[in-house]
């Protein structure tokens, strides 16, 4: 884990990357938390089919 500027650095460095910062959020996956985080995974897996198509 780094602190929220490498985030946001990494971010900056990568074309097309998207920053997501939750609040209060630590090391752990709080259950609460769970479907934005499993949502937000599914979102970017959906992203990359659309530009990398599949063989």
């Amino acid at each position: 884990m780094c602190d929220v500027s490498g985030g946001r650095a990494t971010a900056e460095a990568v074309p097309g990357a998207e920053l997501v910062v939750i609040d209060g959020m630590g090391h752990d996956l709080p259950r609460a938390l769970w479907p934005e985080i499993t949502s937000r995974i599914t979102e970017l897996i959906q992203r990359v089919e659309v530009v990398t198509p599949s063989d």
